[in-house]
């Protein structure tokens, strides 16, 4: 079993040591992904927060247990769910491959590589692959979950390396890393969930700030993750950031 205390440590000392500082790194891509959500706020509803306003308006009836007054709210949405469904999956798919060149500049910090700010654009080169093993995490975690939720949070946990296999080996195909994704999480998955136990107080802190706190959090729970993937890598004789 590894080490959790030790590993979180370790994330900690490369988040102060790295040679580009992790917090502007990790709120450019916060920044770029809310321009991006309030600019579909903005085609859907005319304002630029209309997704929260909606959010709120919902939960709010739901409280109330007004049937009527949710009727009324649905009747007040936009028609064009399909365009607003285009647009939130364009953002979304957009926000993954920006992700990927997060994961790669993290990938380069824990090795002690000076990462510039351009690195966030190298998910790029790896872009259709991404997209392909979304699509396809996403179509057999909802077919899991068909079989109820707890079959769909074990397939999220197996397949939580995907993206890094995609990354860090060119030569697999998206199906290659969702496989060995399920192979280095083996007798890992438990390890995995008591981790993001671990992780829940500083999320629902985030939320309380508004998510101002990702800037510090996404950088840690990353290299912390990344620390696990490392170990999946080295069960299996893999080099953990190159093809063995």
């Amino acid at each position: 079993m590894l080490n959790r205390a030790e590993i979180k440590a370790e994330a900690k000392e490369i988040m102060g040591s790295a040679q580009v500082n992790p917090y502007i790194v990790t709120l450019l891509v916060v920044l770029i992904g809310f321009v991006l959500e309030r600019t579909v706020d903005m085609i859907q509803g005319g304002g630029i927060f209309y997704s929260y306003d909606i959010a709120r308006q919902y939960y709010d009836i739901l409280a109330s247990g007004d049937l009527e007054q949710l009727e009324g709210l649905v009747r007040t949405l936009p028609e064009s769910t399909g365009r607003s469904f285009f647009l939130s999956t364009l953002v979304s798919l957009v926000m993954l491959v920006l992700n990927g060149g997060y994961y790669i500049y993290c990938m380069g910090i824990r090795q002690g590589a000076a990462m510039p700010y351009s690195s966030l654009a190298d998910g790029l080169g790896s872009a259709g692959k991404l997209i392909w093993c979304w699509v396809q995490m996403s179509v057999k975690i909802f077919l899991w979950s068909l079989l109820f939720w707890i079959p769909g949070i074990i397939a999220t946990y197996r397949y939580r390396f995907a993206y890094y296999n995609v990354l860090t080996d060119e030569s697999l195909s998206a199906g290659d890393a969702i496989r060995l994704s399920c192979q280095q999480t083996l007798g890992m998955k438990g390890e995995l969930f008591v981790l993001d136990l671990s992780f829940i107080g500083w999320l629902l802190l985030s939320g309380l700030t508004m998510g101002l706190l990702d800037i510090w959090l996404m950088p840690y729970m990353t290299l912390v993750n990344l620390a696990y993937f490392e170990e999946g890598q080295r069960r299996l004789g893999r080099s953990p950031y190159g093809r063995s």
